[in-house]
């Protein structure tokens, strides 16, 4: 699907154009920021070519293997929030490739002054995957670091000790990292990024919340409905499918029990 829309996303007219013209804003707002810190990060892996491939490697395997690997545990676990989750990472693709034809912004890769090193470290991911299959104009927001968001986000599902949960999100933390010292994307990419993913889960939970409230306007705060605290409704009409609630109410009346006891023991 990621690969099918990002194909749509090619066909957008002048999007080079647009692209390299958008990149000098996201520049200026992402250095206002703080993002200058990320040009001496990208320096720093020319002059350590084994953490520069170790950052490459990082960039180029880790987005889809890390988060094929917990969406199958959520399957594997038999999570109950798995719809959820699923839906939520469909979500975030949707957003950001809608973006990215909308407001296409080239990579910091492309412009002078920094250092392609996923080029220089796996020529062939550069060369066939991400030149041939996707979006080269596709860097607000990073998807890279929206994914790594949900795999923390998931992992709340799965981890039950709370160091485990904490941990998760150390790999968010150096995912932004590394997408700023390889140059792929701008602070302002990053920063972007949970508003991706807090946009995608409220999408996905919309429909849900709009029944639920629909339930209880129907049920509650229209009056069409029974009340909750209606025992006729909660436990006689539920539990008496023949309607003789109200002859057993009835009879409950006029059978002699002593005080402080009921009439049917819990």
């Amino acid at each position: 699907m990621l690969w099918g829309l990002d194909a749509v996303d090619r066909l957008r007219p002048e999007a080079a154009l647009a692209g390299l013209k958008n990149a000098v804003a996201v520049v200026v707002i992402s250095h206002q920021l703080g993002g200058t810190i990320a040009e001496p990060m990208n320096d720093w892996l020319v002059t350590h070519p084994a953490a520069g491939i170790a950052a490459a490697w990082f960039y180029v395997a880790l987005q889809s293997t890390v988060t094929a690997a917990v969406g199958l545990a959520l399957i594997w676990r038999r999570v109950p929030t798995f719809g959820l989750h699923r839906n939520a990472l469909v979500a975030c693709n949707v957003i950001g490739l809608v973006v990215f034809w909308l407001y296409p912004v080239a990579p910091p890769r492309m412009l002078p002054g920094y250092h392609d090193i996923t080029a220089t470290a796996v020529p062939l991911f550069s060369g066939v995957l991400e030149g041939k299959a996707a979006d080269q104009f596709a860097a607000l927001p990073s998807l890279h670091v929206a994914w790594s968001l949900w795999v923390a986000v998931a992992c709340a599902a799965l981890l039950r000790r709370p160091v485990l949960r904490a941990a998760a999100w150390l790999y968010p933390a150096a995912t932004a990292v590394d997408v700023l010292a390889t140059a792929n994307h701008y602070l302002l990419d990053v920063i972007t990024a949970p508003g991706v993913v807090l946009l995608a889960y409220a999408i996905v939970l919309l429909p849900r919340f709009v029944r639920r409230l629909g339930w209880v306007r129907s049920g509650g705060a229209d009056g069409c409905g029974s009340p909750a605290g209606d025992d006729r409704s909660a436990v006689g009409e539920q539990d008496d499918p023949r309607g003789h609630y109200d002859q057993r109410r009835h009879l409950d009346d006029h059978v002699y029990r002593p005080a402080g006891k009921a009439l049917i023991q819990p």
